[in-house]
């Protein structure tokens, strides 16, 4: 697995020996010294609101106090909106759902200045890090609200956003999804990959120097993107295809694809896609969201009354317990796969908290230097570990506005 030259080699042995040694500060010290970053965090609704004010612990998964004790430098803050309709009402619905995330965002940015800062190139985001700050690196999954053309794209541009997953679950207007939603009545494929407007949708990303995501896309779309993209293309929180059988993993071939653009893939620490599910557990899962709706804290906080909360809490903690969620250690067999197959230059790190993600020993951002204990334990070096929390990222992102054109 490893691609460095001797002084990688001679490092990862010491590493190794020196954490079979039970000497775990190693680990800790190397994590300090990192640049870390989570290459997709989803945020909730009702971020920046009340309770969910990141600024003070939180039931969500990520706040500043979190970061702070998990060692976390900075992570793609992502505006989530669930597909719907392409009618000219549900497209101002998405948007007006999309620019109250997009101001959540900055209302963070402006309450602690201090603290985190907003990055709009890697090189501001290392500043930030030098001035002893966090970052926050905007990005999208679903480009839905967007609506029925691209003249929202400068604006937002200009605002920071530098990052676009194409779809989610359920097609849109610009591509196919390796999720067809049931209740938009989505056929397996509609555009058979990208849409015309689809095409337009990336050329103007590379034009400007916006990442391109191909994260829930099917493969007909991963691989036109692909062809298409003259700049780096990423999965930002992906899994292993022939680790575990399910459309939002990828394939080898896909991976391969990612690598010959200069891109690559983040690794999501998502139970689902890091290990088979349980007999029951479904179906257990299936009711839970029945009467809740969701399993994201943050959001259930903040649309139940306080008992209705602390019945969650007490269910979801019944439902953990019968069916654990993968490990730290199941994740990083993941990256293992993905640096084994595609080089170390090509993967990253990504939780998708707020959204489902989240592993034993990695639950919250608070955790973090889990990640890189783990990764120190099987054999990964110094330089290695580097690569996959930030220097990856890093490198597409320089790249990708390289690409751009004023």
């Amino acid at each position: 697995m490893f691609h460095g030259n001797l002084l990688s080699i001679v490092s990862t042995v010491a590493i190794v020996l020196y954490a079979s040694a039970g000497h775990g500060q190693m680990s800790s010290d190397l994590h300090e010294r990192l640049i870390t970053f989570d290459a997709e965090i989803d945020i909730p609704t009702e971020f920046m609101e009340g309770v969910n004010d990141v600024g003070q612990e939180t039931q969500m998964q990520i706040d500043l106090p979190k970061m702070d004790r998990g060692g976390l430098d900075g992570a793609l803050f992502v505006n989530w909106v669930l597909q719907g309709e392409r009618t000219p009402n549900a497209y101002a619905k998405a948007w007006a759902d999309a620019e109250l995330k997009f101001s959540a965002i900055e209302k963070m940015l402006a309450a602690y200045p201090g603290r985190i800062g907003l990055a709009r190139s890697a090189d501001e985001a290392e500043a930030l890090v030098a001035d002893g700050k966090h970052f926050a690196v905007m990005g999208m999954v679903n480009a839905w609200p967007l609506g029925p053309d691209l003249s929202r794209l400068p604006t937002l541009y200009e605002r920071g956003l530098r990052h676009i997953d194409l779809n989610h679950a359920g097609h849109n207007q610009f591509a196919d999804s390796s999720r067809p939603r049931a209740p938009l009545n989505d056929p397996p494929a509609e555009h058979y990959g990208l849409s015309k407007l689809g095409r337009q949708l990336v050329r103007a990303m590379n034009d400007m120097g916006i990442i391109v995501d191909v994260s829930q896309l099917t493969s007909f779309a991963v691989f036109q993107t692909v062809e298409l993209s003259r700049a780096p293309v990423i999965a930002s929180h992906s899994g292993i295809r022939a680790i575990i059988d399910t459309a939002r993993n990828l394939t080898d071939a896909e991976l391969a694809a990612l690598k010959s653009t200069g891109g690559g893939v983040g690794i999501v620490a998502f139970s689902n896609y890091l290990r088979p599910s349980k007999p029951g557990q479904r179906e257990a899962f299936s009711k839970i969201m029945a009467e809740y709706g969701t399993t994201n804290a943050a959001e259930i906080s903040a649309a139940f009354p306080p008992d209705k909360f602390e019945q969650f809490k007490v269910d979801y903690a019944a439902y953990e317990a019968a069916f654990p969620p993968a490990s730290v250690s199941d994740y990083v067999d993941s990256i293992r796969y993905a640096v084994d197959l595609i080089g170390i230059d090509h993967v990253m790190i990504s939780s998708d908290m707020e959204h489902g993600g989240g592993v034993r020993g990695w639950m919250d951002a608070g955790e973090a230097a889990g990640v890189t204990e783990e990764l120190v334990k099987q054999g990964f070096s110094e330089d290695q570990i580097a690569k996959l929390w930030w220097r990856n990222f890093a490198r597409i992102w320089r790249d990708v506005q390289a690409a751009a054109r004023p």
